[in-house]
């Protein structure tokens, strides 16, 4: 989940998690990323919510984030992202799917 930090982002990222889904939030700023999921915590969803680093104009980034779901659970079921609008995303995401798959 992209821009989870706030606004429409964290409130559907929340959603997901209420209804058992295992969400990663991301925020470029990790201190607000961090502080997101603390606040979450709160609606007792430490089970369904982690947080990891992501800038979705940083291609190391976004490498970064498909390192991590693949190696932390296997696959991607669901890409919600709030900032797919600006077309350098829609690039960036095609690469994330394509890492995680394993189809350099």
């Amino acid at each position: 989940m992209t821009g989870a930090n706030k606004g429409i982002g964290y409130g559907i990222c929340k959603k997901l998690a209420l209804n058992g889904i295992v969400v990663v939030l991301t925020a470029r700023n990790e201190e607000r990323g961090l502080e997101a999921v603390e606040r979450l915590k709160e609606f007792g969803l430490s089970d369904f919510v982690v947080f990891h680093q992501l800038d979705v104009t940083d291609p190391s980034s976004v490498t970064s984030l498909a390192h991590f779901i693949k190696t932390r659970f296997g696959k991607l079921d669901i890409l919600v992202s709030v900032t797919i609008f600006f077309p350098s995303f829609q690039l960036l995401f095609r690469k994330l799917v394509l890492l995680i798959r394993n189809r350099h």
